[in-house]
């Protein structure tokens, strides 16, 4: 047993340096930090990640189911099909916002077609730049889900699929009354993925619009950051994280038991 604690002692050494004694050592702000959450720009940054979410998540997933069921097989097409909406996946995040930054830029390539078409630079725009942030969320996410559905549509029993096409059933009502039930725990698992994606990939609005204009991306992470980083307000930084913190808890202790209860399980 000894010899157990010495081998983490180098460990709990290191961790009480670094990580406990500063919490020991910390001046408590009180609870006038948490008062900070009314000001109008953290409601906003709120208001803004609850509707990047309620937008990404059902988004995302759908279209990853959509893009597995257009793609399973193992023609060419299907294949090319298949790897074209799975590269941004390992594109980093960065990277992929930079070409979006590219395009829609006042001298970019797609300039001369919008004012063709009578449009703005979305980027401009408080509702062009929030959906432009929702696409590249949405884009970024769909090629892994869509894996993770093939994945779930190969491992489907054929048996139940030949005796429905063998009673008569049509696409849509064995997609919608098998396919998609015993599709429910790759669909339970790829929600819980997507929720917490739009939780905490900010890469692309750093890149992309930097929170705005006029706070119309300023997701909840950049406002945090923004507070801490460059301001240097960590009280009101930390009241921030504290609220997303209670809403992942919430999250999983209240709503993820309540929708595993629609999960089907197979044997």
């Amino acid at each position: 047993m000894l010899g157990v604690w010495l081998f983490l002692l180098p460990t709990l050494v290191f961790l009480a340096a670094f990580t406990y004694l500063p919490f020991g050592i910390a001046a408590w702000e009180g609870l006038p930090a948490l008062g900070s959450l009314l000001q109008r720009e953290n409601l906003n940054a709120l208001r803004v990640t609850a509707l990047y979410t309620l937008l990404v998540v059902p988004l995302s997933v759908a279209l990853g189911l959509l893009a597995a069921l257009a793609v399973e097989g193992n023609s060419r097409f299907r294949l090319l099909a298949r790897a074209l909406i799975f590269h941004p996946v390992i594109l980093p995040t960065v990277a992929f916002a930079a070409v979006f930054l590219y395009l829609l830029n006042p001298l970019g390539p797609l300039q001369g077609t919008l004012r063709w078409l009578g449009l703005q630079n979305p980027l401009g725009d408080p509702l062009g730049a929030f959906l432009a942030v929702v696409l590249i969320g949405v884009l970024k996410d769909m090629g892994l889900f869509m894996l993770y559905y093939l994945a779930g549509l190969q491992a489907l029993p054929k048996e139940i699929l030949e005796a429905a096409k063998v009673d008569g059933a049509g696409r849509t009502a064995t997609f919608l009354r098998i396919t998609l039930p015993l599709l429910s725990p790759t669909t339970f698992f790829v929600g819980i993925m997507a929720t917490l994606g739009a939780l905490r990939n900010v890469d692309h609005i750093f890149v992309l619009t930097k929170g705005g204009p006029v706070g119309a991306t300023d997701h909840l992470l950049y406002r945090v950051y923004t507070l801490g980083f460059e301001y240097f307000d960590f009280p009101q930084a930390g009241a921030l994280t504290l609220v997303l913190l209670t809403a992942l808890t919430t999250l999983a202790l209240l709503a993820l038991p309540r929708l595993e209860r629609g999960v089907h399980y197979d044997g």
